[in-house]
């Protein structure tokens, strides 16, 4: 008698064997591809997550540097594989109130995408017959430095134009002064709140290349735009006692943490300073007109540049 019986040889169910065998190696391939996907996809999100975390940091620290009173207001990521942009808002702090200034992009991740930006203006002073300015997105104009070791052809004064102005404003106004000053020397009586300080962070190389371009440019052109001036600010009413130390070494982090290697570079420049042995260039003030204008009256004010203006409310 064979060992083997008539089921063995069953086609039906064998065939059941086979479906049942195909069922769940399809639920099988199913779970792991779910399984998989749902990895990837937090994988994904965590990998993204962390490089968006890092690009704001790196973005924000550079906004808070190149922009007096500035910082990164809002952000909105818009996530691929492993990187993503993220469109974000600058504002300033105009003492009364924040205000959008510009909208930007920047891209993030291992895999970040490419940016590509288009647009078309005009230029204002490109004749040499008044100064190059620039113009901020919300018609702001960009403040303009004289630095005190540099001989320029002519100093920009906005004074009289600030005279004319009519209504309860809030002026921002860079002041350059005409020799830089340690902390101790700075003749200030009082200073307003918010009172932004540029601090010299230029190597002599920099500062022969800024006097050579004094010489060789249109006078229009020759200064230093707000972006490459770098400084902070103090949130207190200033005056000869006030200590700077937290504000200086939050500037310091801030240069080791941005985008821009030109930061870095600062860094290294001051790096080991203390806020007493550092050097003070000018100062970025917001107050009433009145107050503005007494502050102008200093003898070692050697070029004023308006920035912001916002109602006094």
């Amino acid at each position: 008698m064979s060992e083997y019986t008539d089921d063995f040889f069953d086609e039906k169910k064998i065939k059941k064997a086979i479906k049942k065998s195909k069922t769940k190696s399809i639920i099988t391939i199913i779970f792991v591809s779910l399984l998989v996907f749902v990895v990837l996809n937090i994988s994904n999100f965590a990998i993204s997550a962390y490089f968006s975390q890092k690009a704001f940091k790196q973005w924000d620290a550079y906004v808070r540097l190149t922009t007096p009173n500035g910082f990164i207001s809002e952000t909105i990521d818009s996530r691929g594989f492993l990187g993503g942009i993220s469109n974000y808002k600058v504002s300033k702090d105009m003492k009364r109130k924040a205000v959008v200034i510009e909208q930007k992009q920047y891209s993030f991740g291992l895999f970040p995408s490419i940016l590509v930006s288009r647009g078309s203006g005009g230029s204002i002073g490109i004749t040499g017959e008044d100064w190059q300015f620039a113009y901020k997105e919300n018609g702001w104009r960009e403040m303009m430095f004289f630095h005190p070791n540099v001989t320029y052809k002519k100093y920009n004064n906005d004074e009289e134009l600030i005279n004319s102005m009519q209504g309860d404003k809030i002026y921002e106004v860079a002041l350059s002064f005409h020799k830089p000053y340690k902390q101790s020397e700075l003749p200030f009586v009082e200073l307003p709140k918010m009172t932004w300080f540029w601090i010299n962070t230029y190597t002599d190389s920099q500062i022969k290349t800024f006097q050579e371009e004094a010489i060789e440019y249109d006078w229009s052109a020759t200064f230093i735009s707000e972006h490459e001036a770098l400084g902070f600010s103090t949130n207190s009413i200033y005056n000869s006692t006030t200590v700077l130390d937290y504000e200086y070494n939050k500037f310091l982090k801030l240069l080791q943490t941005s985008i821009s290697p030109e930061h870095k570079n600062a860094y290294t420049n001051i790096k080991g300073k203390k806020i007493e042995d550092i050097e003070i260039l000018g100062v970025v003030v917001y107050g009433t007109k009145g107050q503005i204008l007494e502050i102008m009256k200093e003898p070692i004010i050697k070029a004023a540049s308006l920035g912001g203006i916002v109602d006094n409310y």
